[in-house]
């Protein structure tokens, strides 16, 4: 039995280093990811082409990440808005706002849950940690595919970029986002 065993942490371990199994992510005890969840996408493929004014301002690798836990399409949320959007790329307008996006999401109620305290070193679905990724992925799914964001929808995702810099203890790439975005004037 322990040559069974043995035989089979062996392969397992293989199995592991070669990428045919998913580990799953490693969550360290600040509750940053440090490795990445298996997104749908390998790092070799190319997001939807965003607009001059985007790539002009919004020049930092991490939107250009498609698997990044804290990138902005890197999240499930957050490569599925740009898509869904990138789809339907024509119905943007000058007047589209963030709002527009999310209730197009079907999920307009996500912002409501913004201001709420996640009770959970876990976030929840549907939660204040959801709420915010959902209101980033819209905000920067507009900017890239239009290059234009309104007032209240920029406000409204440097409020849920705060409280990801919060809950997740500051991770630099969502500093990153909410320092472009500040000073972003288009």
């Amino acid at each position: 039995m322990p040559q069974v065993v043995g035989w089979v942490a062996a392969v397992m371990a293989v199995a592991l280093i070669t990428g045919c199994v998913d580990s799953g992510p490693v969550v360290s005890a600040d509750r940053r990811t440090s490795a990445t969840q298996g997104a749908s996408m390998s790092d070799d493929e190319q997001l939807p082409e965003a607009v001059p004014a985007f790539t002009a301002h919004f020049s930092d690798p991490v939107y250009e990440d498609p698997a990044g836990e804290f990138a902005p399409f890197g999240t499930d949320e957050g490569s599925d808005m740009l898509y869904e959007w990138d789809e339907r790329r024509g119905e943007l307008g000058p007047d589209t706002t963030v709002a527009d996006l999310i209730e197009g999401a079907g999920m307009s109620e996500v912002a409501a849950g913004l201001g709420t305290p996640e009770e959970s070193p876990v976030p929840r679905a549907g939660g204040p940690v959801d709420a915010a990724v959902t209101i980033v992925a819209a905000a920067f799914t507009l900017l890239r595919l239009s290059g234009h964001i309104d007032d209240a929808g920029k406000r409204l995702t440097l409020e849920a970029l705060d409280a990801l810099i919060g809950y997740y203890d500051s991770p630099p790439e969502l500093v990153r986002q909410r320092a472009d975005l500040e000073s972003w004037q288009g």
